[in-house]
């Protein structure tokens, strides 16, 4: 984490001063204050700042001035959580006692509170302004919400990036508090109100009573342009492919084995929704927590609800298990279609992790998919290892497609895949409900009968099955080929999709040593298909 390079020595106000207009804006012009020659404690403010995305402006007076530092996910009492902090233009003294709303068509245009105030004195050094021009500053924060040990250290830009990144970090102290969030205290130290009751507050500072030109009245009064939410009929689909590769062009990722859905939060109403359309929250009330999981609002992130283990392992068939909430229930994110009001779907696929990697702030609930570039062979032997389904492979410039591409691919550690059923068997024995479920994938010609599978259930499994195959039943096969069944069989509408893992296909096209993974609501009948892999050169 060491400082790339010396950073700006603080104590200059030109860039505040350029970026805004002081007739429009209710923000202080302000001046440089006298530095005090001798003062164990100096001064900071940290304001919550709805802009384009909500974030969090930190601010320690440095040389007469407010050295600021924006901080998407806030700071926090956690010990050593590494918090992304983009070093901005200094700021005035008097800032730290404004609290309003920056009119539309200004520099920072939202609303603004006081979230937290009052004093710090330095761990290292003498003078804060040389500490930063180092590269970093150790303090210890006297504030009505923040106490203790802190670090800011100066980090290298990712390629690519923009502005100067930083870490803020809480150290180890009595104070550090392994639960806390920023968010549960969303009150202004100040006045006691939050950022919605500022935005609504007609009393609230806007702009100063200057008369200005139309033009710029209108200016002010226009909202920044907005590219309309994304609203994709289709998700990104991977291609089966058959071995894995090494390719720096490449990044590679962990297939998650859970739930395929799309996460729309928007004016803090979610929507998190299945490959055909399933309101997933209707099986997960638990994941309604999402509204407030991501920095920035509205937001359309791609993803996977899975249930993990103690080891982080995805496993479909815990989802399965009951109809209270899962073990480990999570939102694993991988991609990002919408954010800070730009439509992300033609943007290359690192630029949208990396920005979906930065806006999550609740990592208990929502897991940020990672991966490593170029090297898809050691993962897949990983993975492997681990006993996980696979790995994805995306190519690391590629754009959101609503289809299946070859720009993704997914090399699976085993054969499973989802199938359709068409019927069933009379059950033998003891057993009760039926004896095996007959499956079928779509080709030209219609539904091919594969085979059968009959393990996998349990005597609970098997009565709520065989409850919806008897609503389902129909008087002829579905199948376009026929069936081989040793029991007789009862055919049924080919609604119903169940995933199922096997050893191989036969010669012939059919199932060996089929076993029963889960039902799959969430997959659409008519787009299974027998997965074939193809080969990729890398």
């Amino acid at each position: 984490m060491a400082a790339s390079k010396t950073a700006a020595r603080p104590g200059s106000l030109k860039k505040y001063r350029e970026k805004r207009d002081f007739a429009q804006t209710p923000e202080p012009s302000g001046r440089k204050e006298r530095s005090p020659k001798s003062r164990e404690r100096l001064r900071f403010v940290v304001q919550m700042h709805r802009a384009t995305r909500l974030h969090y402006d930190f601010r320690l007076e440095a040389d007469g001035v407010l050295a600021s530092w924006a901080v998407p996910k806030g700071p926090t009492l956690v010990p050593l959580d590494r918090r992304l902090a983009m070093h901005v233009e200094d700021h005035p003294m008097n800032y730290r006692d404004f609290e309003g709303n920056i009119p539309a068509g200004q520099y920072g245009a939202g609303s603004v509170i006081v979230w937290d105030r009052g004093t710090y004195s330095l761990v290292e050094g003498d003078d804060p302004a040389t500490e930063i021009a180092h590269g970093k500053i150790k303090f210890v924060m006297y504030g009505k919400k923040l106490h203790g040990e802190f670090t800011l250290v100066k980090i290298k830009a990712r390629e690519g990036e923009h502005g100067e990144p930083w870490l803020l970090l809480k150290d180890r102290d009595e104070h550090a508090d392994p639960k806390y969030d920023p968010a549960d205290h969303p009150e202004s130290v100040k006045s006691g109100k939050t950022l919605a009751d500022i935005a609504r507050n007609p009393r609230a500072p806007t702009w100063q009573s200057k008369k200005v030109a139309k033009s710029a009245s209108r200016a002010r009064r226009s909202p920044a342009r907005r590219d309309p939410i994304p609203r994709p009929k289709n998700l990104m689909l991977a291609t089966l492919v058959d071995e894995p590769f090494d390719d720096p062009e490449w990044l590679f990722e962990i297939k998650w084995d859970g739930y395929r859905a799309l996460c729309t939060i928007e004016d803090s109403q979610l929507a998190l929704v299945s490959r055909n359309g399933l309101d997933m929250l209707v099986r997960f009330p638990e994941l309604r927590e999402l509204r407030s999981a991501f920095a920035s609002l509205p937001v359309v992130v791609d993803g996977e609800i899975v249930s993990l283990d103690a080891k982080g392992r995805s496993a479909f068939q815990r989802l399965q298990e009951s109809q209270k909430k899962p073990a480990g229930l999570t939102y694993a994110a991988f991609d990002l279609l919408y954010a800070d009001g730009a439509d992300m779907r033609s943007k290359p696929l690192e630029e949208r992790k990396a920005l979906l990697e930065r806006l999550i702030r609740d990592t208990d609930l929502v897991l940020y998919s990672k991966h490593v570039v170029g090297k898809g062979e050691a993962l897949f032997e990983e993975a492997h290892d681990q006993r996980l389904e696979g790995i994805i492979g995306k190519r690391r410039s590629s754009t959101y497609q609503e289809r299946r591409s070859r720009d993704w691919v997914k090399i699976k550690t085993g054969h499973e895949q989802e199938f359709v059923v068409g019927g069933w068997t009379e059950p033998k024995g003891s057993r009760e409900g039926f004896g095996a479920l007959l499956l079928g994938v779509y080709e030209k010609r219609g539904l091919r009968f594969v085979g059968s599978v009959g393990t996998g259930f349990n005597a609970k499994l098997l009565r709520e099955f065989s409850s919806r195959l008897r609503r389902l039943e129909r008087k002829t096969s579905p199948f376009v080929n026929p069936v081989v069944a040793r029991a007789p069989v009862h055919w049924s509408s080919p609604e119903l999709v169940v995933e199922v893992r096997f050893s191989e296909w036969t010669r012939d096209g059919y199932l060996r040593q089929p076993a029963y993974l889960g039902l799959r609501p969430d997959k659409p009948a008519k787009d299974v298909v027998a997965e074939v892999p193809v080969h990729v050169e890398p």
